[in-house]
């Protein structure tokens, strides 16, 4: 099994893009050459944990993973693969988004240097107010895990969040 893990991680990172420290937070993505609009930048997986452990991970792990239900996050399985590709950031003016429920894509063109960020609200809602630090045009300040209600954002990101929140949309 160790084999098979050195070979195939639970997350797959564009090799146009690398881990590496952020001044946003800990580790980020940085593309490391051109990304064009559309194109894939991630597929993360991991492991399944449900709602009521995951602040329990979160101390463990940090505040990583994506909510792909009501009940239920996928995230990362291990320190090592949180290094080795990253994590990608919050940001009020994200420059990826998502296509399906664990892929990332570009969401315009992305040059040679830039993080690759995504705004939270794209896939939480259970999300305890942080504040923000990603200094944009368009930062709110603070986040929370209600910040998909906004009619601002559905509107500017639509089919970017993920697909857990735009059937909530739907139905909102």
């Amino acid at each position: 099994m160790n084999d098979l893990h050195a070979r195939w991680s639970h997350r797959w990172l564009s090799p146009k893009a690398e881990a590496r420290k952020s001044a946003i937070h800990g580790t980020g993505v940085f593309a490391v050459e051109s990304i064009k609009q559309g194109e894939t930048v991630g597929v993360l997986g991991g492991v399944v944990v449900p709602v009521s452990d995951i602040r329990e991970y979160w101390k463990i792990m940090g505040h990583v993973g994506i909510q792909i239900d009501d009940g239920f996050f996928i995230v990362p399985t291990t320190r090592d693969e949180l290094e080795s590709k990253g994590v990608f950031n919050h940001s009020c003016d994200p420059n990826i988004g998502y296509s399906n429920s664990i892929t990332f894509v570009a969401m315009r063109d992305i040059g040679a240097g830039e993080e690759l960020v995504f705004d939270y609200a794209f896939n939480e809602t259970y999300h305890n107010p942080m504040e923000c630090h990603c200094g944009t045009a368009h930062c709110r300040k603070m986040f929370t895990g209600n910040d998909w209600k906004l009619k601002e954002l559905q509107d500017r990101y639509g089919a970017y969040f993920s697909p857990y929140l735009r059937s909530k949309i739907g139905k909102a």
